[in-house]
């Protein structure tokens, strides 16, 4: 697991740090550098530069440029790793485009600035966590003794942590980051922690979750209760698109470089942060209840993206609007990875299910009826039951999840309350039960 503190380090640290940033991006150029030049001039004629071959020149750049000796040996590998990492990301994508006959639109890495500030990883080494302090090493650098010779000596420097509740005992690794828009310094803690155990043996609980964009979770569990999560993530979307369309066309109008168009461009990355951070707040609200629940296993629907692609031309502009928010500000996979490992921390099971036929399928019969995407109510012809659209969908998941255990299938009969949770504006869930039919 990773845990993110906040550093609060003294102005010669500050400096100490970024000085260290310059001399990755240095490296990171030179690299990049000697890479492309080698490609030039022994291109299919010579085998390329990889990173083993890179990392063993680290000495001798050493001695030719005496500055890279305040960069830590093992931040520096990690250095040239990352470069090997984006060749190998861009030769993949190129290979992909070429195979599938498409555009070539992959770019190759190119050079950083050293305006930014670069991420500094610590692997197995270089770092200690101690009273509250984080204790980083840095390199080789000069100071002189009491006999007035020049030595080297590793530098270390101890950065206060403010802003934790509990440090993690065993870090394996960390990285050291910049937030562009404050300023501040972050370390992001690696650890291992031990998944929970439960005390207690009792039948297996299952619950099945059908995604939307409407209504963000629509689920259904062994237990006979329908379960929603009335979520803020649509009207966090709405809002801060309306906002960012706004500032985009006020920027797009001004000349590029300009001092006003620099200030809507800060507006328009302090817009993209806020839902960022709205939208990660209230995703790890849902997966931590979920993981804290009663249910052993929860399963999520899997929907194919491109399939619900909207080109209807009786819908206009309508389309637009509704592949934006299906291909950019639906959070699925980003919602699945917080839910995942808070319940592998809690020893529990997070599961996977195709969407096919999901909704069309009736959950009684069995009959398919393919619905128009307004249509939210699902009439079965065959059968005659009427259940939502969602609820439907989740009863086929679940079913689909408790297929391979020796529970029966359930039918829409079998649920009788509906649980719908939202939360307050303070932070706090709040749930309203509901009573679908007589008992």
């Amino acid at each position: 697991m990773t845990k993110r503190v906040l550093l609060a380090p003294t102005p010669e640290q500050r400096a100490w740090l970024w000085r260290l940033s310059r001399l990755a991006t240095w490296l990171y150029n030179l690299a990049l550098e000697q890479r492309r030049w080698h490609w030039l001039r022994y291109h299919r004629t010579r085998p390329g530069i990889t990173y083993e071959y890179q990392n063993a020149e680290l000495v001798e750049l050493k001695k030719a440029f005496p500055e890279f000796k305040a960069l830590y040996s093992l931040v520096a590998q990690e250095v040239l790793r990352q470069v090997e990492k984006n060749f190998r990301s861009f030769f993949g994508r190129l290979g992909s485009q070429r195979v599938n006959g498409g555009e070539e639109t992959a770019r190759p890495p190119r050079f950083k600035s050293s305006r930014y500030f670069f991420t500094l990883c610590y692997i197995q080494s270089g770092f200690a966590v101690k009273d509250g302090k984080l204790i980083l090493s840095g390199g080789m650098e000069p100071h002189t003794d009491e006999k007035g010779k020049v030595r080297y000596r590793r530098r270390r420097e101890a950065v206060q942590i403010v802003g934790y509740r509990r440090l993690p005992d065993k870090i394996r690794s960390l990285t050291i980051t910049c937030d562009r828009k404050t300023g501040n310094f972050y370390a992001n803690l690696v650890y291992e922690v031990e998944p929970l155990k439960a005390d207690t043996v009792r039948p297996l609980r299952i619950i099945a979750f059908d995604p939307g964009v409407k209504t963000f979770l629509t689920g259904a569990d062994n237990c006979g209760r329908i379960i929603v999560f009335d979520s803020q993530v649509k009207r966090v979307t709405r809002y801060f698109d309306e906002q960012i369309d706004k500032v985009k066309s006020m920027r797009d109008r001004c000349k590029k470089g300009s001092r006003r168009w620099k200030r809507l461009n800060e507006v328009l990355e302090g817009l993209h942060h806020r839902r960022s951070a709205q939208m990660n707040g209230e995703l790890h609200a849902i997966a931590k209840l979920l993981a804290e629940g009663e249910w052993d296993v929860v399963a999520v629907g899997d929907p194919d993206k491109l399939g619900m692609v909207s080109d209807d031309p009786e819908k206009g502009k309508g389309n637009q609007n509704i592949n934006r928010a299906v291909q950019n500000n639906w959070p699925l996979k980003k919602a699945n990875a917080f839910l995942d490992y808070k319940l592998e921390y809690r020893g529990k099971l997070f599961l996977p299910l195709d969407e096919k036929y999901s909704t069309q399928e009736c959950s009684n019969c069995g009959h398919r009826l393919k619905l128009d995407p307004r249509v939210r109510v699902y009439q079965c012809p065959e059968c005659g039951m009427v259940l939502g659209r969602d609820e439907n969908s989740a009863v086929n998941l679940l079913n689909r999840a408790i297929a391979g255990t020796a529970q029966a299938k359930k039918k829409p009969e079998d649920f009788r309350v509906r649980i719908t949770f939202r939360r307050t504006l303070s932070g706090r869930w709040t749930h309203r039960e509901e009573l679908l039919r007589p008992a």
